[in-house]
């Protein structure tokens, strides 16, 4: 009987078509992917050759005033991306992946990132995890909404019921035909990944993979469930598409406009105005006041004073532009802090949701979500503080350029270590994935 049902199956063209466009849309992705790692990673080698060239130009023309000098060149810090960005992109397409600075201030700077085509944002890209969440239940819900309402249409189901000794083994083998087919799509195109983007197969993308096909079982967990009603193919279809529907977009839009009204946002901007507004500000204040307090925040510097009469002070300059970091610094951290909320409610519901979960495990694995650009800024502002520090005895000091070893001022990169917490990652799928399959159980007991 096995042996009929997997002929029964691949006999079937329109089973095959599907299987073979969902083939070409992972191959379409992967290529995409591919081209997004490529263009990531010609960005990084320029950025390089261009902080070298940058660096060397203005050495020459201003190697006696180290303070003008470094008012105009900016250092790099690469945001790694692992190759398994590839397959899911995330948030990469509208972040930098590589920031410059100068060692002025910082607030207005890190919010600076890539020009990018509009109509992509609005979009998307199409990439591994898209084809994944998205158009794979629909090829799951092709396959299975009328495995039962077929043959009860037709009217065989009761000749069925009578030759067959298990009606819900007979079901159950022809799911799990259905799903070794859409597997063997996804693990092949797992398998070109590897090959064509050389993604190393380590614990990440071993977690990336089973994630993926915890969450194919789960549509066809769903899928038993639903013709376990035994209604007709048009009402399975219906239900499943509604299922579809409301998970991958009803809910997730309605949950971001909630988490946003929960948590608004408006201290992104207000940093930036305090910022700006410190730093002008500070022009038409007095020096003494503003050296003070840079003083009491960096005492290792207390020795270099400006004083009050004196006329323009590169001493004077980076204090008060540091300052008018510290002055909106209690804004940013609130802003961070409630984008961190986001994230975590972002997280709550993935556990309700799996095509979220997936998305946000996928994503948080690659290094492409919003937990790696919170953690990327505050890397970049480690990263500035330790230009400042290292470039600020040399202006104080109005020390020559030529002293200085330049040689180490290389584009830095920051390691993103996150851990995964397996239990957080598979857990949430499990949980539902049972509970669906004993209410399908439920359904089933009819069946016999």
């Amino acid at each position: 009987m096995n042996h009929y049902l997997y002929k029964q199956f691949y006999r079937n063209k329109a089973y095959i078509i599907s299987l073979l466009i969902l083939l070409f849309a992972g191959l379409s992705s992967l290529y995409t992917g591919k081209k997004f790692l490529d263009r990531n990673e010609d960005i990084i080698d320029k950025s390089a050759n261009y902080q070298k060239k940058s660096l060397d130009k203005n050495i020459a023309l201003h190697s006696n005033d180290v303070g003008l000098l470094l008012y105009y060149v900016k250092f790099n810090l690469v945001n790694e991306m692992p190759k398994l960005a590839a397959l899911n992109i995330g948030l990469r397409d509208l972040n930098p992946s590589i920031q410059g600075v100068t060692i002025r201030n910082l607030e207005e700077q890190k919010n600076n990132s890539d020009f990018f085509n509009p109509a992509n944002a609005a979009v998307g890209n199409f990439d591994f995890s898209f084809v994944l969440v998205f158009l794979f239940p629909l090829v799951i819900i092709a396959f299975c909404y009328n495995i039962i309402s077929e043959d009860q249409e037709k009217g065989t189901w009761k000749l069925l019921s009578v030759q067959s000794l298990n009606l819900r083994k007979l079901i159950d083998v022809k799911l799990l035909i259905r799903l070794m087919a859409v597997s063997s799509v996804y693990f092949l195109l797992l398998i070109v990944a590897v090959i064509y983007i050389k993604i190393p197969v380590d614990s990440a993308f071993i977690i990336f993979a089973l994630s993926g096909l915890l969450y194919l079982i789960f549509w066809f967990a769903l899928c038993r469930w639903i013709i376990g009603y035994q209604k007709s193919s048009s009402w399975n279809a219906l239900a499943l598409v509604i299922f579809w529907m409301g998970m991958n977009f009803i809910i997730p839009m309605s949950g971001n406009m909630v988490i946003q009204k929960i948590y608004p946002a408006k201290e992104g901007l207000q940093a930036q105005i305090e910022q700006r507004e410190g730093y002008h500000n500070k022009w038409d204040e007095a020096k003494v006041p503003t050296m003070q307090k840079f003083h009491k925040i960096y005492p290792q510097f207390s020795k270099y004073t400006v004083e009050e009469n004196s006329g323009y002070s590169y001493t004077w300059y980076y204090a008060m532009q540091h300052m008018a970091d510290v002055e909106s610094a209690g804004s940013s951290t609130q802003y961070q802090a409630k984008m961190q909320s986001r994230n975590d409610a972002a997280v709550y519901l993935g556990y309700l949701l799996p095509n979220i979960q997936t998305q946000l495990v996928q994503s948080q694995i690659a290094k492409t979500g919003m937990e790696n650009q919170l953690n990327y800024t505050e890397g970049l502002k480690n990263f500035h503080e330790k230009q400042r520090l290292y470039f600020y005895p040399y202006i104080f000091e109005n020390a020559n350029a030529n002293i200085i070893d330049w040689a180490k001022q290389t584009v830095k990169t920051y390691d993103d270590l996150q851990k995964i917490n397996l239990l957080r990652v598979f857990l949430p799928y499990l949980i539902l994935i049972s509970f669906i399959l004993i209410l399908s159980q439920i359904k089933f007991r009819k069946l016999c």
